[in-house]
Order: C-alpha cells, then structure tokens, then sequence
C-alpha cells in the first residue's frame, strides 16, 4: 500500500476480511478510532486493544508500511488532509460514507472493461444470495431497460449463450455454494464479473474483472441500506459506463432516471428513494 494513498482507512476497512482475527481486530479498532491511534504509543494502543505490541506492528506491516511510526505518519497526514464532514442527518452518515468511499476506490480503469465486456455480451447471468439480491434486482432491471438480456439466476448449470458473461455479487458472506457455482462457471469458460463489497481472496480470485465497494464504516454488520448503498452505487457508475460505449442504451434508459445515486444529491434522494 502507498503511504501516500489518501484512502487508507477505506482500504484497511477492506483488508479486514481477508486478515487472522488479531490482526482483523487491530484494524477495526484503527478504523472506528483514528484520533485514538494518532495520539497515543504503541504501548498504549496495545493496552487498549488487549493484544500485543507484535501484532500492532505486523498489522502495520499487512497495511503495507515498516512499522507503527510510519503508519501513524501516513494517518495523521491523511485525517489532515480531510475536509470537514458536511452535516448530514445521523441516520443517513453512514449511507452517505459508504457511497462516498466506494466512490473513491471505484479503480476505473477496471470499471471502463467491464462495461465494454457487458457490451460485448449477448446476455448476462446475475448471481447473487442474501443481502445482495436487491442490488441484483436493481442491475437486471436496468439492463432490461437499456435492451441488453439480462436474468437472477440461483444456479449456472442450466446453459447460457457461449458469448454471455456472469455477474455475481458480494455483500455480506461467500457461501460454499456460490462459490462452488462460480468454480462451475469458471469450467465451463464462461467469464465472471464479481461485485464485491471489500476484499474476499476466494471469491476475487475466480473472477476475471472486479469491481469492489468499500465495507461502512458501521461495525458489526450495520444492516439496513448502508450495507449496500456502496455496491448500488457501483452498479450506478457501472450502468453509466455502459451507456457510453452505444447511444441507443440511452435512447432506451432516457425516460427513466439514470443518477439515482449521484454524490452530490444523496441526502434528498436517499430520503425519497429508500428511507420512506
């Protein structure tokens, strides 16, 4: 990790997942206090966490620095630089910190193939369980709506066309199952997308393309919108790049609004569209 990278938080956030549960331990802890860490010894930090000096130090190193100096360094610098939050209603901060986070690691590069592979595809095969349904539901609607064929399937062993694609979308758990579906999937050389909500080794592997939302800041499987706020507005910024690649996307999509998740008018239409 670049001790420049000004998303360090956001990043470590999704790191969690893929750490031992010390180490997993130590990065929460920095996340929901970074004030606390800035200000205090690594003597301190392990008093407070119940854990080792050693474990600090190697959680630093997993982040990507030499030791707690420096990443302490690179905190500081980074809480420096931020602006001011803006004043939002309580319940709707963490909504709009995971919308904004994923808008910030959106990689989007990565983001420009994968909307020229959806372009490409004669259908696309949506896979998702639990939590991540709704955002699936929400993506297949609306390739529906711009002309492209697009189906919720709960298992790939029934046939798509050779030149369809897979999505499979990730929020809270991978279950065995969706993992053995997208291995299925890999045999028989269909190519993945995976929507992912922070960084799971197991089920990125088996994807050709990523596109990955930050975990909320809420700890404790938060719930509610805010757990998928961050994907939807990937699936958002998704559906915008597909537009570009042909015009008649837009001549099919025109009467419906497109920026359901724009950055700058959340708090109204998160209001109007998911808190009633």
């Amino acid at each position: 990790m670049n001790k420049e990278n000004i998303n360090l938080l956001i990043n470590i956030r999704n790191m969690i997942g893929g750490m031992s549960p010390v180490l997993g331990q130590v990065g929460r802890f920095v996340t929901e206090n970074p004030e606390y860490v800035m200000r205090h010894t690594i003597t301190e930090l392990a008093d407070s966490i119940e854990t080792s000096e050693g474990s600090i130090t190697r959680f630093c190193r997993a982040a990507g620095f030499k030791g707690f100096a420096d990443f302490r360094t690179a905190l500081a610098l980074e809480q420096g630089a931020n602006q001011p939050a803006q004043m939002v209603e309580p319940e709707l901060k963490p909504i709009i910190d995971s919308i904004c986070d994923s808008n910030k690691i959106l990689n989007s590069g990565e983001l420009n193939t994968v909307a020229t592979k959806l372009h490409e595809a004669s259908h696309v095969a949506i896979y998702a369980v639990g939590t991540a349904v709704p955002v699936a539901m929400l993506l297949q609607m609306n390739l529906m709506r711009m002309g492209k064929s697009a189906s919720l399937v709960d298992r790939l062993y029934q046939p798509i066309t050779p030149d369809g694609i897979v999505i499979a979308i990730h929020i809270t758990e991978v279950s065995a199952d969706m993992l053995q579906m997208l291995a299925h999937a890999k045999q028989r050389g269909y190519k993945i997308i995976s929507l992912s909500r922070g960084s799971f080794h197991p089920f990125t592997q088996l994807a050709d393309w990523n596109l990955q939302a930050a975990v909320s800041c809420v700890s404790g499987g938060e719930g509610g919108f805010a757990e998928i706020a961050g994907t939807m507005m990937v699936v958002d910024r998704l559906l915008n790049a597909l537009e570009k690649k042909d015009e008649r996307y837009s001549e099919h999509r025109e009467a419906n609004q497109k920026s359901i998740f724009s950055i700058d008018s959340i708090t109204n239409k998160l209001s109007e569209y998911f808190m009633s």
